[in-house]
């Protein structure tokens, strides 16, 4: 373990929302959720066998570089769960391209970690009704493919502008879920 990884441990990371992010694989750019993030860095969930190193990410036409630090394989059915519903979201905002107020909410939904139920709801809503059992069949055959988790440390003030407006829109969403449940919303 280097010296900035055992600092990284004691830095406050943040997960009450995730930050989209697209990188650089070969000649195409991926969409991902930034997660447990912090001014250092943060982790992410991917698809695609990623290599310690160097890698370009970017936020709107924002660029920076991040090392992969860590990647290992992940078996968390919650965490595939949430991987596939932010997928489909995301499917569906990009349809929604000539209701630009409804798109936004869905990316909005997408960056709420957890809240499985309600992003289910939200999909049936959409048109895609699928049943618990559907639903676990493709968590179970997400899990069959390679499924990875990676560690990204970042030094770059375009980073640092994407955490500040993140804890900024964070404490908005704790602030509105402190105020639903003083109002009797989280019964």
């Amino acid at each position: 373990m280097t010296e900035l990884s055992a600092a990284q441990r004691h830095i406050q990371r943040h997960n009450e929302i995730s930050i989209r992010l697209h990188y650089a694989w070969g000649n195409d750019w991926h969409v991902i959720e930034a997660q447990q993030w912090s001014a250092r860095g943060f982790c992410f969930f991917h698809v695609l066998a990623v290599h310690e190193g160097a890698m370009e990410f970017k936020r709107s036409l924002q660029h920076f570089s991040g090392d992969i630090v860590w990647t290992r394989t992940c078996h968390d059915e919650e965490q595939v769960l949430e991987m596939l519903l932010n997928e489909i979201i995301h499917q569906q905002a990009q349809r929604l391209q000539n209701q630009p107020e409804m798109q936004q909410r869905l990316l909005r939904l997408m960056r709420v970690r957890g809240m499985a139920q309600d992003k289910q709801r939200v999909l049936s809503a959409l048109g895609l009704q699928l049943s618990q059992a559907q639903w676990q069949e493709r968590v179970q055959q997400r899990l069959q493919e390679a499924f990875f988790q990676s560690g990204v440390r970042v030094e770059s003030p375009v980073w640092n502008a994407v955490v500040a407006d993140a804890i900024e829109l964070g404490s908005v969403v704790q602030d509105l879920e402190r105020w639903s449940g003083a109002l009797g919303g989280d019964e």
